[in-house]
């Protein structure tokens, strides 16, 4: 069961672009290191945690994982998405 959660707003300006070495050092998981099956592998494990990470802050009720014919893989959730506007503290586009 999703928890109702009141805290701050999740928007354009919750989004913080890390640079320079802190991009390495705070978050290696996203760096995939390869564009081959590790490197895909690691994506889907990625994009995985972070629905999980949505549904237990609250704001996810569901996740799907579909195995297609060719071996392809997607993941659905319904959590909050990312945003996509302008992000002022940033100066750029999310």
């Amino acid at each position: 069961m999703a928890k109702a959660k009141a805290s701050k707003a999740y928007d354009n300006r919750s989004i913080q672009q890390l640079k320079g070495a802190d991009r390495v050092r705070k978050r290696p998981g996203v760096i995939f290191g390869s564009d081959g099956l590790d490197g895909c592998e690691h994506s889907f494990f990625e994009i995985l945690s972070n629905a999980v990470d949505e549904a237990r802050e609250g704001y996810g009720s569901r996740i799907e994982i579909r195995v297609m014919k060719d071996c392809t893989l997607e993941v659905t959730d319904r959590g909050r998405g990312v945003p996509l506007d302008y992000n002022e503290k940033e100066g750029q586009w999310n």
